[in-house]
């Protein structure tokens, strides 16, 4: 039973979903409405496979358990992927690819209608992270890039690593993008693409590889590309931390501790609460600035300097912050999580803008190194990231990890780019400073390169 178009409204309208990736998922014959168990549902799927859930977001109540939705499929067919009849019918080739289930498939049209890309991109979906890829399916997805958006838990890593490992091969490209350590305007963390369309203002426009979501040319920290299904390594992904927005005031060589007394006020300042729930991201800011200033001056901030920053943070945003919590609360929180600062502020964009060079320069631009003949181009890029790291650092170092330096050659793993990176401080191109923590989230190696700039 068809319940009209009232109900897409209403649904754009319960979900918080672009009318128009509503309106684009009806038209791909990917969603559509009907009675279900007595009570108005709406479908994800197609002809192959598909589920269903009710309209008013509440569970079904099915043998005295309630289950938010209903899956049609048993068995093998419950592993077909979703939206592969469009993707052949229109010859997309580009696919977002979703792990599990309809709403984060309603999030990527969202954000491809955001991104003016509705028309060309292609949505494909699974209904849940224990998907195995039918040969039938992985097949239909040869010669299209693929980037996949796990949900952010070990099921989520899990199925996107199967996933990647499976279409590895006959895709012409695969990546899998990271949204953890992102938050909702509410203060939650994201734990999958549908929760993204809750980010808050402030957060999405610091987050630059958020507003290129269907862009696959957009390789930012987020993006890790997929090359070789036989050397497939995927750690549980390292929390990304969102980048500061311009603060308006110039970062300068301190001469004077009256200057940093300044200088960490006005970070305070910038990086103050201006709404509520918005305490977590806005210190998390401050943190990382914290960590740029540590660096500049090469030495640890002390325990009153940490202190007078986060008294100036702390009565900026007073009006804003939960007034259940303390002062000491906050401060508790503060210098707790002032440890696990892993990319200080404009890192990040420092290995986004080095890698774009990079990856735009010709074979005969690259570094040549001393002390073997014809080296692999391989090695020339990542050492071309290695000097274009250094032209950016203030002190000659800079910190660059095995996964981000992968990144400089397509043929390239976090495996590889670490044995390279060993060669090339052999061959004294680069000076290993420092070995990365051997930990998920622990820093990066810092490095020196030896060769003219």
């Amino acid at each position: 039973m068809t319940l009209g178009d009232r109900s897409a409204d209403e649904l754009a309208a319960q979900l918080g979903i672009s009318p128009c990736a509503i309106g684009e998922a009806v038209r791909r014959g990917l969603l559509r409405f009907e009675k279900h168990r007595g009570v108005a549902c709406w479908r994800f799927g197609d002809t192959r496979n598909g589920c269903l859930r009710r309209l008013d977001g509440q569970p079904f109540d099915i043998n005295g358990q309630r289950v938010k939705a209903e899956a049609e499929t048993k068995g093998e067919s419950w592993h077909r992927l979703i939206g592969l009849d469009d993707v052949l019918a229109k010859d997309r080739h580009e696919i977002l690819l979703i792990p599990e289930g309809g709403k984060d498939a309603l999030a990527a049209l969202h954000f491809a209608a955001a991104e003016d890309t509705i028309r060309e991109i292609g949505v494909v979906a699974a209904l849940g992270s224990a998907v195995e890829v039918i040969p039938d399916d992985i097949e239909k997805l040869r010669g299209r890039s693929i980037r996949i958006f796990p949900d952010v838990d070990a099921a989520g890593r899990d199925a996107a690593a199967r996933i990647a490992r499976a279409i590895a091969k006959p895709a012409a490209e695969v990546q899998i993008f990271d949204l953890e350590g992102l938050f909702r305007d509410d203060g939650a963390p994201v734990k999958d693409l549908f929760d993204a369309t809750r980010i808050g203002y402030d957060d999405f426009e610091a987050n630059r590889d958020l507003s290129s979501i269907t862009d696959f040319d957009s390789k930012g920290e987020r993006v890790q590309i997929i090359t070789d299904e036989h050397q497939f390594f995927l750690s549980p992904f390292s929390p990304h931390h969102v980048s500061p927005e311009c603060h308006g005031f110039p970062v300068y060589p301190v001469s004077s501790s009256e200057e940093l007394g300044e200088e960490l006020e006005n970070l305070a300042k910038c990086n103050a609460c201006t709404a509520r729930n918005t305490a977590r991201i806005r210190r998390w800011k401050l943190l990382q600035d914290l960590a740029v200033v540590q660096q500049r001056i090469a030495r640890e901030l002390s325990v009153d300097e940490l202190l007078k920053a986060f008294d100036e943070w702390y009565c900026a945003s007073l009006p804003h912050l939960d007034p259940n919590k303390t002062r000491d609360d906050y401060l508790a929180m503060f210098l707790g999580e002032f440890g696990k600062v892993r990319v200080p502020t404009g890192e990040g964009e420092a290995l986004k803008k080095a890698l774009e060079r990079v990856l735009t320069l010709s074979v005969l631009a690259l570094p040549i190194l001393p002390g073997i003949a014809q080296p692999p181009e391989s090695w020339r890029r990542l050492a071309a990231l290695h000097c274009e790291l250094a032209r950016r650092s203030a002190n000659g170092t800079y910190f660059l990890s095995c996964r981000a330096a992968a990144k400089a050659h397509r043929g390239l793993n976090k495996d590889s780019a670490w044995r390279i990176n060993l060669a090339l401080d052999r061959l004294g191109v680069v000076k290993c400073e420092r070995v990365g923590d051997a930990r998920p989230g622990g820093k990066a190696s810092e490095f020196r390169y030896n060769l003219p700039l």
